[in-house]
């Protein structure tokens, strides 16, 4: 297994094709409004770009997300006015 490991107090973005076709996000504290996620510990899989149940972890790309939040599309500077 492949892994990366995130520092505190970094903020990280990467494009899915930066990264393996079979992701792990581990242990992020998950925020997803709209489905009523809010920074519940837990991990999240990514299978060609999209997020899905589950990956083969033995081979998949491992991301360490302690401690870090977990959001799709967090910080989006394009602003409409």
């Amino acid at each position: 297994m492949r892994s990366r490991w995130l520092q505190e107090s970094q903020v990280y973005s990467w494009e899915v094709s930066d990264l393996g076709s079979e992701i792990v996000v581990k242990n992020g504290f998950v925020f997803d409004p709209a489905n009523g996620i809010d920074g519940d510990r837990m991990d999240i899989f990514v299978r060609d770009g999209r997020i899905v149940e589950k990956v083969n972890e033995g081979t998949a790309e491992e991301i360490d997300a302690s401690g870090m939040f977990v959001m799709a599309g967090g910080v989006d500077i394009h602003n409409l006015t």
